[in-house]
Formats: structure tokens, C-alpha cells, sequence
């Protein structure tokens, strides 16, 4: 496993960032590639905006993981790829790929990238395939997948698309198909299985709509119900449950509170710790250009919309910092 050096220092402490960003913890926009490109961080604690150029991303196509490390994919025909460490200021060499990727592309990491059984996962999104390499690793390999069809009538039909994962003991689990699935890459080539149905969760009183979302943190999975009110994007309730995936079947358990676990959904569940307590929610409505970014505090179970400009923060926030790497000891 090769270890470089960024250019640029980590953090100084838990309560700042590096790239003049202020304090954490923040939501990271994007503006786009090119040479205005810039990055726009919303503080989640004051709401105030700070906009910098982060040297790592300027010159690469990047994705940020949910255990916080960012692949790096440079452009070119075989695009030379990177895991960087925004704490530490250390990037891992990975592989270089045999084309460029298509524009729709998610990565995830089955175990802290520094494990030797770390798997990089890039998730083809409009399409039932997968990249992987192993850290350490000589090539990427490719992995077609067939999880059923999609029919909705009259449209033709298709196949599912895995579209979101979480990664506990370096298996992969996602949740198209209804019941929990699980991908294992400590085999040759992915192997996947499924759990049976958990219990059902009802729906609340006056909602036709529930968006559902996979989450890990602290290695502990999390299984998170949006209820939208009657068939509007109006959030009327959120709620929060634990998975236990001791047993056969996976257990559900309610949780009241996060303690201080923050979640950021939508655009790719992540979690990171801190001293807030509330649930972050961003765009779990799916409005368009992401206009709203609303709080909902586990404690009073209240939405709070807070307030930001659409004009300085176009889009949906890729990053949060800073991300808890839950298969790390702290």
C-alpha cells in the first residue's frame, strides 16, 4: 500500500478545517470544474458560508466517501486513481483505470481504507454494474449484477439499479430489492445473499410517501424513514431505527435520539460526530437544485428549514466534515 503526501496540511483540530472554511462541522457545495473552481462550505453551527479552492479536487473528477476520504480520478483515457485523507493529509495509491468513467458514479469503501481488507467500490448509478479494486491492489475489475427487474407499466421493463450502500465489517448492504442485501467481497469475486424481511414499520397517519435511506456509523447500520405528506414533498415526520444484524433476521429497534450523530441524506448518507444532535436532512424531498436544507431535531421531533441563498449554494452538498470513520479506533 503506497502512502503520499498532499500539499496541503490536515486539519489543525476537531473544531477547525483547513482551505480557510472556518469551523466544523460544515456541508461542502461544488461549483464545478475549471479554472473558477471553487468550493462553498455551509457551517452547520452558526449557518454562515465560506468559499475556498481545495488544491486536491481542482485538477480530478472526486467523489467523497462516507467514511470521509475522497477518491481522486484524474481525466485521461486510463485515469490514474487516488484515495485522499482529508484529516491527515495522506493519499493511497490505487490503481490506474483502463477507460474514464461514465458521469453518474458513487464510491464506497468497504472498511477503513487503511484495513487490509479494504475494498473501493465505484457504483455505476444508470447501470447494474460496479468497479472494485483492493487497496494495495495491481488492477480494477468490473462486476455486472442482477438484483430483478423494475415493472412499471406501460413503461418496459428494466433492471434494478442499486442506487445507495453502507458498509459494516467490510460487507456491503443496500436495499432496492425490499429485504436488506448484502454483498461480500472476501471471496474472489462479490458474492451476494439476503437477509430475510425485517418487521414491517407502518407508515404515519396522513403520509402516501416514504423515502428510505441506509446509514453507517460508528460500524453500527441505521435505517432511516422520510414520511412525505399525502403525495407532496412536504416532510411530516422522520424516523430513525437501528439495525441489528446479530440474528437471521434483522431487528428493528426505534431510536429517540442520535446522542451526537449527525446525519446528511439525500445525495449519499453519511454520518459524522459532533456536538450537534439533530438530524440533518438536505433535499430528502427531492426538491430540484437541492433549495432547501432542513434540521430535524430528534429531541422536540420539529423540521426547522434553515435558511441559505440557492444562488451561493446551487445543488446538493457532497461532502460533510468532519465524517466519522467508524472502523477506525479514536
Amino acid at each position: 500500500m503506497a502512502f503520499e503526501h498532499s500539499t496541503n496540511n490536515a486539519p489543525a483540530g476537531a473544531g477547525s478545517c483547513p482551505w480557510g472554511f472556518g469551523t466544523l462541522p460544515m456541508l461542502v457545495y461544488d461549483h464545478g470544474r475549471g479554472s473558477n473552481n471553487r468550493q462553498t462550505a455551509f457551517a452547520l453551527g452558526d449557518e454562515s458560508l465560506h468559499t475556498s479552492v481545495v488544491p486536491e479536487l481542482a485538477d480530478n473528477y472526486y467523489h467523497a466517501t462516507p467514511h470521509g476520504c475522497v477518491i481522486l480520478v484524474a481525466p485521461g483515457p486510463s485515469p490514474r486513481t487516488r484515495l485522499w485523507d482529508p484529516r491527515s493529509g495522506e493519499i493511497i495509491a490505487l490503481p490506474a483505470m483502463e477507460r474514464e468513467l461514465e458521469d453518474n458514479w458513487r464510491c464506497y469503501l468497504s472498511d477503513a481504507p487503511t484495513a487490509p481488507s479494504c475494498v473501493v467500490v465505484v457504483l455505476l448509478v444508470d447501470e447494474p454494474s460496479f468497479l472494485y479494486c483492493r487497496v494495495g491492489g495491481s488492477c480494477w475489475s468490473a462486476h455486472e449484477y442482477d438484483v430483478g427487474d423494475v415493472v412499471l407499466k406501460p413503461v418496459p421493463r428494466r433492471k434494478r439499479v442499486i442506487h445507495e450502500m453502507a458498509a459494516v465489517d467490510g460487507k456491503l448492504y443496500f436495499k432496492e430489492t425490499g429485504n436488506m442485501g448484502v454483498i461480500d467481497f472476501s471471496p474472489a469475486t462479490p458474492e451476494f445473499s439476503y437477509l430475510e424481511k425485517h418487521q414491517r414499520t407502518e407508515f404515519v397517519d396522513g403520509s402516501n410517501i416514504c423515502k428510505e435511506h441506509l446509514v453507517e456509523s460508528r460500524g453500527e447500520l441505521f435505517y432511516v424513514r422520510i414520511f412525505l405528506k399525502g403525495f407532496t414533498r412536504e416532510i411530516m415526520a422522520v424516523r430513525i431505527y437501528q439495525i441489528d444484524l446479530s440474528g437471521p433476521t434483522p431487528t428493528l429497534r426505534e431510536l429517540e435520539e442520535l446522542g451526537d450523530r449527525v446525519f446528511l441524506l439525500s445525495y449519499q448518507t453519511r454520518s459524522c460526530s459532533g456536538d450537534l444532535k439533530p438530524c440533518f436532512v438536505h433535499n430528502a424531498a427531492g426538491e430540484l437544485d437541492g433549495i432547501c436544507l432542513y434540521m430535524y431535531d430528534m429531541d422536540d421531533k420539529s423540521l426547522k428549514t434553515l435558511r441559505r441563498s440557492p444562488e451561493e449554494l446551487v445543488g446538493d452538498p457532497f461532502w460533510i466534515l468532519p465524517a466519522h470513520q467508524g472502523s477506525t479506533s479514536e
